[in-house]
């Protein structure tokens, strides 16, 4: 049902609607849509509006008509902007997509070489590794290994839960803000572990987002290491 009150065009309605449908799995990937006199009834609004929000949705790939078929869904990519700081939780809240974040691990352990490099820190000094799968869409989600240096953050571990925004936790009870970012994008190979965790096959190419977070002294907060399937995820990068 569309709003007719509302100064949202009838047709964004309609668009943003069958989205939240494709992104909550209603509609799922290589599904057949309702055809257009059904999705005319559902929303109680014109043909015409409902053809311009399909006709919308086929040129910004969410959907793809069949000749003869119907209208089907298309895998959609989730697009994030390696210039932005803007953390999952706040990317997903722009995009109007609830967050939804599952911690696998949470563990300290001794940094290596690369881990102390990366933090500024001594090797073998103890750091908080944080496991968590994170979900875009239905069967899109991505694989963040983050680590900490526990020095400077007294009792983080017991803050962490599903529902813990760790960029809003560190601004809000340590007073920490990225001011900035260093990020590396590298090819790898899905592991049997990756694999069970993002719902791919195993050994397939995958991104690999390195990431250092650094505050405005330019003292690292973070660093992470992050695996999508490049099939649902694609990164921009704006420039003037």
């Amino acid at each position: 049902m569309v709003n007719k009150e509302s100064i949202i065009p009838l047709y964004e309605q309609v668009k943003n609607e069958i989205i939240k449908k494709i992104s909550n799995g209603i509609y799922e990937v290589g599904s057949k849509i309702p055809a257009e006199h059904e999705l005319e009834k559902e929303f109680n609004t014109s043909r015409i509006t409902i053809r311009r929000a399909v006709d919308e949705l086929v040129d910004e790939n969410y959907l793809t008509k069949k000749q003869g078929k119907g209208t089907f869904v298309n895998i959609h990519k989730v697009k994030r902007n390696l210039l932005s700081l803007n953390s999952y939780t706040n990317f997903m809240l722009r995009n109007h997509i609830a967050p939804s974040i599952k911690v696998v691990d949470l563990n300290f352990v001794k940094a290596n070489s690369k881990i102390a490099h990366n933090l500024g820190i001594e090797k073998d000094e103890a750091v908080l590794k944080v496991e968590r799968v994170m979900h875009f869409e239905k069967n899109n989600e991505g694989y963040e290994i983050a680590y900490y240096d526990v020095s400077k953050y007294p009792d983080l571990k017991t803050k962490i839960s599903d529902k813990t925004s760790i960029s809003n936790l560190l601004r809000n009870d340590y007073r920490v803000f990225e001011n900035r970012s260093h990020q590396i994008i590298n090819v790898t190979f899905a592991t049997k572990k990756v694999a069970q965790l993002i719902h791919v096959n195993l050994g397939i190419p995958l991104y690999q987002l390195e990431r250092i977070a650094y505050d405005d002294q330019d003292i690292p907060i973070y660093y992470s290491v992050m695996y999508y399937d490049p099939n649902k995820v694609s990164f921009t990068v704006d420039s003037k």
